[in-house]
């Protein structure tokens, strides 16, 4: 565990744990005559308020993506320029040489670094460990490119100068990687980078798991929830046991938990049923044990491989690091680039908006985002002030009282949402994804999340300026619980299908259907 959840650690040997249990079932006696007194069986269990749950929270497969895409480009540059330097004048190869070597040289370093597992970052291992792999999977690199280079042997072959670029390229290396292993090792302390999970069932899987992750730290374990409380230890292995799963339903921790694992037996198949009904509908990860890692004598594996083979999930897996570090690039990107070019006609139609009628230029509403999280998105005031409805409770009408002039214009062409661009840039929302409702938005007198079974499974991508719901018709207000399924399809459906290709098509496709939608109520 990071050392900002020290009171749930254990160390590495268990010993701690089997300490307590001892000191539980009798008084033992150091000597002849000195009496070590026993644990106090009235100990009260942790209060869940007391749990202590990272809430800047960075992907770890995202930044293994991110860091790999710097290394090919540093590489990349640093070998092409160094040939380039020395390629001037000694051959008509002074660019198709260069640029060769650096596109060979770039796809063999980082794949060694890779096969070396370089990009693993464990939480176990220091800044000087990670240096020594990385420094010999760069010379065992630069000894594969040179010797690809003497078989291939082109006709502008240099290998002086090759020498001398790969050489700059090992150096580059290990100054980019003495840089990464510092700040990933603080977030891993700071329990930002290693997913964070809540257990149901205080059984003999989960015990493994606590044991094992003691080890690698590769999971931040941070809590047992069990419905046979009276039964149930006060923790195991220091990983309390604080409460029923109610108690984790109405926890306002439970939206930064990144896992729930359901760790009861294939025996108690009717309690497994029950767990995982009581929480599949959470937009969190959930997953339960399998029966493969059940019946392993000792658990031998990392703990990513057990999240990987030996858990079964429920709710669908997640996105790949791959796409998750693209849409975050391409949201600070396109956002950065649109709030450039509309910064001046922003500024005017904020002016407009003062003047048009008294109180704030920006609207800030607080709506749920990804896992449930809340924030409050940005929008232009288009509402008189002391009409504005922070909870959605009715929603907009044609020819509704409580626009403003100004309002009322900028709705219809839904300028006045602009201003989620700084909440993209914040990471609070992205640029394409389901619309973020408001916190207890009403659909017919009632509150829209209990209208569909499956409505916060809208939110396990972050919710965006547009989506495939609006360029689908379902957009505004919405009047029924028809309206409410059909749009909680249509974002559930993009989540399944969500990539970087299909983002681009729909934010293509949103101004002309802005334009041309003349009948909906904004």
């Amino acid at each position: 565990m990071p050392e900002t959840h020290n009171r749930y650690a254990v160390n590495d040997s268990g010993q701690a744990g089997r300490a307590r249990r001892g000191d539980e079932r009798r008084v033992a006696r150091s000597d002849d005559t000195e009496i070590v007194p026993a644990v106090d069986r009235r100990r009260k269990r942790l209060d869940i308020d007391g749990l202590i749950v990272p809430r800047l929270q960075v992907n770890i497969n995202a930044a293994r993506f991110a860091l790999q895409s710097i290394d090919v480009l540093a590489v990349a540059g640093i070998i092409a320029l160094s040939a380039w330097h020395h390629y001037i004048g000694a051959n008509d190869q002074a660019v198709l040489a260069p640029a060769a070597a650096a596109i060979m040289g770039a796809g063999i370093f980082v794949s060694l670094m890779k096969f070396a597992h370089a990009y693993r970052f464990k939480p176990t291992e220091t800044p000087g460990m990670h240096l020594r792999t990385v420094f010999v999977a760069a010379l065992a690199a630069l000894g594969v490119w040179l010797a690809a280079a003497l078989i291939l042997r082109p006709a502008s072959f240099q290998p002086d100068s090759l020498a001398r670029s790969g050489l700059y390229a090992v150096g580059a290396l290990m100054i980019l990687h003495a840089l990464y292993a510092v700040r990933l090792k603080r977030l891993h302390l700071t329990g930002r980078l290693a997913p964070t999970v809540v257990m149901l069932g205080a059984t003999e899987s989960a015990q493994r798991i606590i044991e094992e992750n003691a080890k690698t730290k590769e999971l931040n374990i941070v809590a047992i929830f069990d419905e046979r409380l009276a039964r149930a230890p006060i923790d195991i292995h220091g990983v309390p046991v604080v409460g029923k799963i109610g108690d984790l339903l109405q926890w306002e921790g439970l939206p930064y938990v990144n896992r729930i694992v359901v760790t009861l037996p294939s025996a108690a198949a009717a309690r497994k049923k029950d767990f995982v009904e009581k929480v599949r509908l959470l937009p969190n990860r959930i997953a339960y044990v399998s029966d493969a890692f059940e019946n392993l004598d000792h658990v031998k594996q990392r703990l990513s491989e057990i999240a990987e083979i030996s858990l079964k999930d429920v709710t669908g897996n997640p996105k790949s690091g791959r796409h998750t570090a693209l849409k975050r690039l391409s949201d600070i990107i396109l956002a950065s680039a649109a709030l450039t070019i509309l910064a001046m006609p922003m500024a005017i139609l904020a002016l407009i908006i003062r003047i048009d009628s008294p109180g704030p230029v920006l609207f800030r509403q607080p709506r749920h985002g990804f896992n449930n999280r809340i924030f409050d998105v940005l929008k232009f005031r288009t509402m008189r002030s002391d009409r504005c409805d922070l909870k959605a409770e009715r929603q907009t009408e044609a020819d509704d009282p409580r626009i403003t002039r100004i309002g009322r214009l900028i709705r219809k062409t839904s300028i006045d949402e602009l201003p989620q661009l700084i909440n993209v840039i914040k990471g609070e929302m992205s640029l394409v994804g389901p619309r973020p409702h408001a916190v207890g938005m009403k659909t017919a007198g009632r509150d829209s999340m209990e209208l569909v079974e499956e409505y916060a499974h809208r939110h396990k991508m972050k919710p965006g300026m547009t989506g495939w719901a609006q360029i689908n018709g379902s957009r505004g207000p919405l009047r029924n619980g028809y309206d409410v399924q059909r749009r909680v399809q249509l974002d559930i459906e993009y989540i399944e299908r969500a990539n970087i290709i299909w983002d681009i098509i729909i934010m293509a496709r949103t101004i002309p259907v802005l334009l041309g939608d003349r009948g909906t109520v904004r």
